[in-house]
């Protein structure tokens, strides 16, 4: 079975899902259990954190493109 991956998801590693699901982990006190609560979050903070970034991105390069264009 293949999935899809998400382009925001795209550039996210597993060691750095793994670092924040930690980090999430370590907050909670870690408590036992599998941890599969923090990995989740931890990939849907990254991933929302990964579509921020791009918003910020594309209206700088939009910009640039624009200017080229009318110059």
């Amino acid at each position: 079975m293949s999935s899809t991956i998400p382009a925001t998801q795209s550039s996210i590693s597993q060691d750095q899902i793994a670092q924040r699901a930690y980090e999430l982990w370590q907050t909670r006190g870690s408590p036992e259990g599998d941890g599969g609560s923090d990995w989740q979050e931890a990939e849907n903070q990254l991933i929302e954190e990964s579509r921020q970034r791009g918003r910020r991105l594309l209206p700088r390069l939009f910009g640039r493109w624009r200017k080229k264009r009318v110059a």
